[in-house]
């Protein structure tokens, strides 16, 4: 394998490549590797959110974060449908992303409850056909990132929709060159077709959907801050399999807890010049970890770091936990009050079709 190559795997293929391989000379290789790529990835994130940040304006650095994080995953990723339908389909994303966060964060909590479920499950359907890629990750994330980072004025409204525009060409180019000469038997009309009840996958996304809706708008309602943070525990925790469900349920907050506190320890023993760099320092780690467990830690240093500002230290650590343990809790309550009505409508169903015959 090239050194290029190895840089194109991520920390969960190059950490057991560099356990399993006996020889030094390729294990040095496979280990410069993988910091290489992350200090790399983590430059790439600096330079452009900054960039955004400073043409845009601080507020809608977000934007810069969404266009990254979508960079990195449809450079590899896809929509399990023809390239060029998909492109186009990715700037329909983002035109969700301009229009409905915005829209959910000015209005009342219903009104905005019906906002997200409509937009987040326009934007599953279309990119979720194929699940084992996981794309809810990054557009989902994305959604209630731009939920949660609100502009404060119409100017600033106006940049944030520049903003979106070339994020999402920037995106849909850029995906568009890596997987052009990709052949895809599916159309963006089987895509639509293949929307059925009774099938594992639409159930999902229907659960991921309303789960993370729901969950919003009891955080809005009980006036709970950084409510997105909710959002993210649901999307992270609601899997289509029930093993990956049960293990992220039991790995969740703890490790949410253990990010909290190694980022509070290093955040009071930083002198204060250098407590800037906490994030950055939170996103190569994250780069580095092979794990879901460690992945979530670190990825505590970038919230807490965009949260003090706002909530203090403690503040930020305590919302963070509360946050997630509430998210972890309604995510086993949600799914088991789903199922439930699922098992119930589709027992009743099948006695229909039986009497029927």
């Amino acid at each position: 394998m090239k050194f290029y190559d190895a840089m194109q795997l991520g920390a969960c293929n190059l950490k057991p490549l560099i356990k399993e391989t006996t020889d030094e000379k390729l294990k040095k290789k496979y280990k410069v590797a993988l910091i290489v790529k992350t200090f790399l990835c983590v430059l790439f994130c600096m330079i452009l959110v900054t960039a955004f940040s400073k043409v845009f304006g601080v507020e809608n650095s977000i934007v810069g974060v969404v266009t990254v994080i979508a960079l990195m995953t449809f450079r590899f990723s896809n929509l399990n449908f023809k390239t060029s339908q998909s492109a186009f389909t990715i700037l329909g994303i983002f035109l969700v992303f301009i229009i409905s966060p915005y829209i959910s964060s000015i209005v009342n909590p219903m009104f905005g409850f019906v906002v997200n479920l409509i937009s987040m499950m326009i934007i599953v359907i279309l990119s979720c056909h194929n699940v084992v890629l996981s794309n809810q990750s990054t557009l989902i994330l994305s959604y209630l990132l731009l939920y949660g980072y609100e502009v404060n004025d119409f100017n600033g409204y106006i940049n944030r929709v520049i903003a979106l525009i070339v994020g999402g060409i920037i995106v849909a180019g850029i995906f568009y060159y890596k997987h052009r000469k990709v052949s895809f038997n599916n159309t963006i009309k089987d895509i639509i077709k293949d929307i059925d009840l009774n099938t594992k996958r639409t159930k999902w996304q229907i659960k991921l959907v309303l789960g993370i809706s729901s969950a919003i708008l009891l955080g809005e309602l009980i006036n709970l801050p950084r409510v997105m943070w909710i959002g993210f525990s649901v999307m992270s925790i609601i899997q289509p399999d029930i093993e990956k469900f049960e293990f992220r349920i039991k790995s969740r907050y703890p490790y949410v807890i253990i990010g909290c506190l190694m980022f509070g320890v290093v955040n009071i023993v930083l002198p204060q010049e250098f407590r800037g760099y906490i994030g950055m320092l939170g996103g190569i780690m994250v780069g580095l970890s092979a794990t879901y467990k460690w992945q979530t830690s670190f990825n505590c240093f970038g919230a807490l770091a965009a949260a003090i500002p706002t909530f203090g230290l403690g503040g930020a650590i305590i919302i963070r936990i509360v946050n997630n343990i509430l998210g972890a809790l309604y995510s086993i309550i949600f799914n088991k009050i789903f199922d439930n009505i699922d098992e119930k409508i589709s027992g009743k169903f099948n006695k229909d079709i039986i009497s029927q015959a």
